[in-house]
């Protein structure tokens, strides 16, 4: 009898996902068997979902918005990544039956990045939005040594919990600075309104800044339309995305997939 994992994402909404499509391949890929499914999981939900779902015979869980946060009161063990962030993206079941969360956004991010060469190390590096998506890559990017790692957001407020959060990582506010930005980060969903519109210092900005959404396909379209009139170097998130499932994939089953054979058209 072949083995046949369950396995799945929860969101709310989840139905744009294109997890399914890439792990369908990571299976393949490996030779491994899954039923992986789109959850669509309403916040009073999320206790009872993730619960049935584990007693009930499930592997793993990728969780994305507005789960995040939330998920980790069901987990009974967290990584140390996950403890400073505060939010995680995957779950897993151990050999002693406990919840373990996990997040694999850094590292999906840095992946990313180091396949379409854009430079981190000594940079300045600008990232906009201060929620779940901004603070899941500070540490990794933190890790790669820019010249200088600067946050700014709308609602200047919600910036200052951060500074303190992430002061080991030397974590500032755009608030004063003055020099070119080597890459600007969209981790707000401004985009998902078909609009975008940033001036807080397009001085700043050059044909030489790398533009990067967070955000990926149609939800990227606005940040990328407004980017081109800076720079012709600009990326949504698809090779993030492929790149955090992956590693989930490697939690789940300790293989790492090929990140560089998977289709999504």
């Amino acid at each position: 009898m072949i083995d046949v994992f369950k396995l799945g994402v929860i969101g709310d909404p989840v139905e744009h996902s294109l997890s399914p499509a890439i792990h369908h391949q990571f299976g393949q890929q490996t030779n491994i068997e899954l039923a992986y499914k789109a959850y669509h999981v309403k916040k009073q939900e999320l206790e009872n979902f993730i619960q049935a779902f584990f007693k009930n015979g499930g592997h793993g869980l990728n969780v994305t918005l507005p789960h995040k946060l939330d998920c980790l009161d069901l987990a009974d063990i967290v990584s140390k990544e996950v403890d400073e962030i505060g939010a995680a993206n995957t779950l897993r079941i151990n050999d002693q039956k406990k919840i373990v969360a996990e997040t694999t956004d850094g590292q999906g991010f840095i992946y990313d990045c180091d396949q379409k060469n854009i430079q981190i190390e000594n940079k300045n590096i600008l990232i906009v939005g201060a929620g779940g998506a901004a603070q899941s890559i500070i540490p990794a990017i933190a890790q790669k040594k820019p010249n200088n790692l600067i946050i700014t957001n709308r609602t200047k407020e919600k910036i200052i919990p951060i500074l303190d959060k992430f002061a080991a990582h030397s974590l500032n506010s755009f608030e004063d600075f003055d020099k070119e930005i080597d890459l600007f980060i969209n981790a707000t969903s401004a985009g998902h309104l078909n609009s975008f519109a940033w001036d807080e210092g397009n001085d700043l900005l050059t044909s030489n800044t790398v533009f990067y959404d967070l955000s990926y396909g149609e939800s990227a379209r606005a940040f990328l339309k407004w980017s081109s009139q800076f720079s012709r170097k600009s990326f949504d998130g698809t090779g993030m995305l492929i790149s955090q499932a992956a590693h989930s994939f490697n939690h789940w089953f300790k293989i790492m997939p090929n990140i560089n054979k998977i289709n999504i058209i």
